[in-house]
């Protein structure tokens, strides 16, 4: 006798209800993150047009000034206006972010994908090689690395781009495994694809959501350690404007002029904020299992 499975109204009713929840979710960081991420990106990217002076424009006499007038966050210890160096100072953050995640995923998909297609002691070789990088703190390998190559925006995107690249590769590795053992997989071998058509026709495409989701999070993250370095003296050297410098030369000054912290305080949190938001977003779209 054939067992039959009947749905009741009151489970119906709970899938929609969490499917609505999951929608709401989603849409929710998605809108939320895109408007935080193209009020930054408009706001950075199109600097000059926003601020009327320069982001190393000195004006004598108006240390420390609050916001006022033609100075909405005010001026820094030497005299110059701080919404422009906040607004410079996120083109640069995102000039190295951009390029860092960039070549953390490139270098990913080439570690992480022949990992987990092949298998075996190639998997094994490239993780053991890939545990080393993981013994070490990132921010502790990342002042060594610059120590060695010196503060500039082409050495804080290699090393960043490097100490991304383990964390990159496992999330590439970990679908790759799944993925491989699938029937159209399978078939594709049967019929002789060479391993090359497999990898781009059957493998990337069915393994770039969570890709998509880890850069739109890393990119958030790579911002807080670039700022990081910037915090602690191995950033782009100055007069370039980077929001950790900006909180490292003003921090004395915080008890009697707070806005010189708070502004690239909060435009880094803003930025932040919003790829956390649309990873998430993502993350909720793009996997269904999600439901909280």
């Amino acid at each position: 006798m054939t067992a039959v499975v009947t749905t009741t109204p009151f489970a119906a009713a709970g899938e929609l209800t969490r499917v609505r929840r999951r929608s709401r979710a989603w849409n929710a960081n998605l809108v939320g993150g895109g408007v935080l991420l193209v009020l930054v990106l408009l706001t950075t990217l199109a600097a000059p047009l926003f601020a009327w002076a320069g982001p190393n424009q000195t004006f004598p006499g108006l240390a420390l000034l609050p916001p006022q007038g033609y100075f909405p966050f005010g001026t820094d210890s030497v005299g110059r206006d701080l919404f422009a160096r906040v607004l410079y100072g996120g083109r640069l953050s995102l000039l190295i972010a951009v390029p860092s995640v960039g070549l953390a995923t490139a270098l990913g998909l080439l570690i992480g994908v022949p990992a987990g297609y092949w298998g075996g002691r190639v998997d094994q070789v490239l993780m053991r090689f890939l545990d080393v990088f993981f013994a070490f703190p990132a921010i502790l390998l990342a002042i060594l690395v610059v120590s060695i190559l010196g503060p500039s925006v082409r050495n804080l995107i290699l090393t960043i781009g490097l100490i991304y690249t383990p964390r990159m590769a496992r999330i590439v590795r970990a679908p790759t495994l799944t993925v491989r053992e699938r029937e159209y997989v399978t078939a594709a071998q049967a019929l002789g694809a060479s391993q090359g058509r497999i990898v781009s026709r059957y493998l990337l495409p069915n393994i770039a959501s969570p890709i998509i989701v880890e850069i739109s999070l890393a990119l958030g993250q790579v911002m807080l350690t670039e700022s990081a370095l910037s915090f602690l003296g191995f950033g782009p050297p100055p007069p370039d404007p980077s929001w950790g410098a900006m909180i490292s030369q003003n921090r004395q000054f915080m008890e009697f002029a707070p806005w010189v912290v708070l502004a690239p305080c909060g435009a880094l949190v803003l930025a932040i904020a919003a790829f956390l938001l649309v990873g998430q977003g993502l993350r909720y779209w793009l996997d269904p299992r999600q439901e909280r």
